[in-house]
């Protein structure tokens, strides 16, 4: 996200963020962490190894929509709106935020929503509430490149897997030849899959030339 003002707050995590690629079926709710390049963490990995295919044709140029509090969504927030301004009417909305986000990523939501900090919840005006239900619940943010390193994370793609023989790891088209790891066609979930999946791929390659 070059330039993004997104990018200031990097460091910031949020412990549960719906993002979805806009135009597409593509979402993932999880973790997310605004990095100085834009944003990563589980969610957008997750979302990147998903989409990969269809990113690359993209060429890597679309919008994410997040949503900060999955608990809503932008109706729900907008009925829930009056019971909050009638809960913390006199209390300054910078110094309360109600839905637990990190104090850099509420001031930061206040900014973009033109939310001066010294107002009190009864003072938002209806131009500037609407603004703010919309980008707690459905903030787009332009994309455009992707990062030029830890690309691992995303990779996909690689030798068809109907073209291995999974007790062996050897090419059923070519005889003496094996694969382990992602150079087959394999990419799975974050969270250590891809590493097993190298490991015990790698071990079922080296014990089948063992036994060659």
């Amino acid at each position: 996200m070059p330039g993004n003002a997104i990018t200031e707050l990097m460091g910031v995590s949020v412990e549960n963020a719906a993002v979805k690629i806009t135009g597409s079926k593509l979402q993932e709710q999880g973790p997310l962490l605004i990095t100085h390049w834009g944003m990563s963490g589980p969610a957008i990995l997750k979302l990147s190894a998903w989409g990969a295919r269809e990113l690359a044709i993209k060429e890597y140029a679309f919008e994410i929509q997040v949503n900060w509090i999955p608990a809503y969504n932008e109706h729900t927030l907008r009925e829930e709106w009056p019971h909050l301004v009638g809960r913390y009417a006199a209390q300054k909305i910078n110094n309360k935020n109600p839905f637990a986000l990190p104090n850099r990523l509420w001031a930061y939501l206040l900014t973009v929503s033109e939310i001066q900090a010294h107002w009190n919840w009864a003072d938002v005006t209806a131009k500037a509430r609407n603004q703010l239900i919309k980008n707690l619940s459905a903030q787009v943010f332009p994309v455009k490149g992707k990062t030029t390193f830890k690309e691992e994370f995303v990779t996909c793609g690689g030798i068809k897997l109907n073209e291995v023989d999974a007790n062996t790891m050897e090419s059923k088209l070519l005889p003496g030849l094996f694969f382990a790891g992602e150079i087959m066609d394999i990419d799975g979930v974050t969270g250590g899959f891809n590493f097993q999946n190298a490991w015990t791929s790698g071990w079922i390659a080296a014990k089948s030339i063992a036994t060659k």
